[in-house]
C-alpha cells in the first residue's frame, strides 16, 4: 500500500548511505541531507546491517530490519522530514580475502537488497529521482538496476582504500561504480583529484560545520592550560606527537574526546586523557575549555585525503588551531597553523596560546560561518539542478 506524502511535489533525493542514521557522531551525509529536506523530498537508506548485526550491533533497528515494525519511518528535522529506511539483513562478507568469492557474495547481497529497493519504490510511490550514493561503491554498482535513478551521484568523503570495512575490495567497485555515474562530489582537493581520473565531472563540496551546535556567545581568552582534539582515535593520530607536546608542555594537559579505534601506546603520561566519545551536544562545552585546538594526525597518502571536519568546529569556537601538515590545508588560509615538525607544532601552539586575542577569536568565527553546513548544502542543490 502506498504512503501519502505532502511533499510528493518536491524534487525527489534518495540517499544510499554507507553511514547509520542515528550514528552518535557528526556525520557529513547526515548533516547535508536534513538541509536537503527543507527543499527536497528525502529518502534515507539506512546503514545496511548484516545477520551478524542484528544480534551483536546494540543499535540495530532489529524489529525493523526483520519487518516486524515498518520498514519505512518518519524522522523530523529542524529543516523537514526524512523517510528513513530499513532494509533487511545481509550476509556478512567483509572478512573474505578472496576476491572472487567476495564479489560472489556481494553480488548475492546485492540480489536480495534489490528485491526489497524494488518493493520500497513502489511504496513510497518513486520513480523519477536523484540517488546520492554516499561511500558506497559497493552496493551502489550492483544495485544501479533496482535503482534506476535519473541521475547518480557518488559523494566521496573518504579514501576507500584506507576504511577497514572496504580497504581490500572497495577500490576496485568504486572505481567501476565512478565511471557509471553522473557525477562525483568530493570532500577534499586530494580525492577530486583522485577521482577525477574516473570520472571529469567531479566537483568539490568540502565539510562544513553546525553553527546552531558549534558557537561560543561568550568569547574568553583566558588561559586553562588545556589542550584538545575532538574526533575518532585511530591509526591517523600521531601518538608520538602527542607524547612530544606532553613532554614539552608539562604544564598543560591534553583532552582526547572521540571514539577508541585502536590500543593505545603505553608512551602517552598521565597528562593525555582519553575520554571517549561524547554526545555532539556536550563538544562545544569541552572545546571552549581549550586554550588550543589540534589536528595531530600522521602524514601519509591516506590522510591526504582528508578534510577535517572538526577544524571548521574549533574555528566557530573562535580557538586557535594547530595542525600537521598531512594535507592540502590551503583554504583556511592564515586562520589556522600547519606545522612542519614535531619542534614546529609545538613553537605554532605556544605562539598561538601568547598571542591569541578577542580580535583573532571574532576573525575565526567569521571565516567559520562562511563554511556552514547550510552554505554546503546549498553548494549541493546547485550542482543537483545542473
Amino acid at each position: 500500500m502506498n504512503m501519502r506524502h505532502n511533499n510528493r511535489e518536491k524534487e525527489v533525493i534518495v540517499c544510499h548511505s554507507f553511514p547509520a542514521w542515528d550514528t552518535p557522531y557528526i556525520k557529513s551525509t547526515l548533516e547535508l541531507m536534513t538541509r536537503l529536506s527543507a527543499t527536497h523530498r528525502a529518502i534515507f537508506i539506512d546503514y545496511h546491517y548484516t545477520w551478524k548485526d542484528l544480534f551483536k550491533h546494540p543499535n540495530a533497528p532489529k524489529k525493523r530490519l526483520m519487518g516486524i515494525k515498518n520498514r519505512i519511518r518518519k524522522e523530523k528535522t529542524p529543516y523537514g522530514t526524512i523517510e528513513v529506511v530499513s532494509l533487511p539483513p545481509i550476509l556478512p562478507v567483509n572478512w573474505i580475502n578472496n576476491r572472487s568469492i567476495f564479489k560472489v557474495f556481494a553480488k548475492l547481497n546485492a540480489w536480495w537488497l534489490g528485491h526489497f529497493i524494488r518493493r520500497i519504490k513502489r511504496q513510497l510511490g518513486i520513480n523519477n529521482f536523484t540517488l546520492f550514493n554516499a561511500l558506497n561503491p559497493i552496493y551502489g554498482l550492483n544495485t544501479r538496476k533496482a535503482w534506476k535513478a535519473k541521475k547518480t551521484i557518488y559523494y566521496c568523503y573518504d579514501e576507500i582504500s584506507g576504511t577497514q570495512w572496504a580497504g581490500k575490495h572497495g577500490p576496485d567497485f568504486e572505481e567501476a561504480f565512478a565511471k557509471q555515474v553522473d557525477m562525483i562530489i568530493t570532500t577534499s582537493r586530494q580525492l577530486q583529484k583522485e577521482k577525477s581520473k574516473y570520472n571529469v565531472n567531479c566537483h568539490l563540496v568540502p565539510n562544513g560545520v553546525n553553527l546552531d551546535i558549534f558557537q561560543n556567545p561568550k568569547i574568553s581568552t583566558e588561559k586553562t592550560k588545556t589542550l584538545g582534539y575532538i574526533g575518532a582515535v585511530d591509526d591517523r593520530i600521531d601518538f608520538d606527537l602527542l607524547h612530544h607536546i606532553s613532554q614539552a608542555m608539562p604544564d598543560y594537559q591534553i583532552d582526547i574526546y572521540g571514539p577508541m579505534k585502536v590500543v593505545l601506546p603505553k608512551l602517552l603520561v598521565d597528562r593525555v586523557k582519553f575520554h571517549g566519545a561524547i554526545p555532539q551536544e556536550a563538544l562545544p562545552t569541552k572545546i571552549s575549555q581549550m586554550d588550543a585546538c589540534l589536528i595531530p594526525f600522521v602524514k601519509n597518502d591516506l590522510t591526504a585525503a582528508i578534510y577535517p571536519l572538526k577544524v571548521n568546529e574549533y574555528l566557530a569556537m573562535g580557538k586557535p588551531v594547530i595542525s600537521t601538515d598531512f594535507a592540502d590545508l590551503s583554504d583556511f588560509g592564515q586562520k589556522i597553523s600547519v606545522s612542519k615538525n614535531n619542534d614546529d607544532f609545538v613553537s605554532l601552539v605556544k605562539r598561538e596560546i601568547r598571542y591569541n586575542n578577542r580580535l583573532k577569536a571574532q576573525s575565526r568565527i567569521d571565516f567559520a560561518k562562511g563554511n556552514s553546513w547550510d552554505e554546503r548544502a546549498q553548494t549541493i542543490r546547485s550542482l543537483l539542478s545542473n
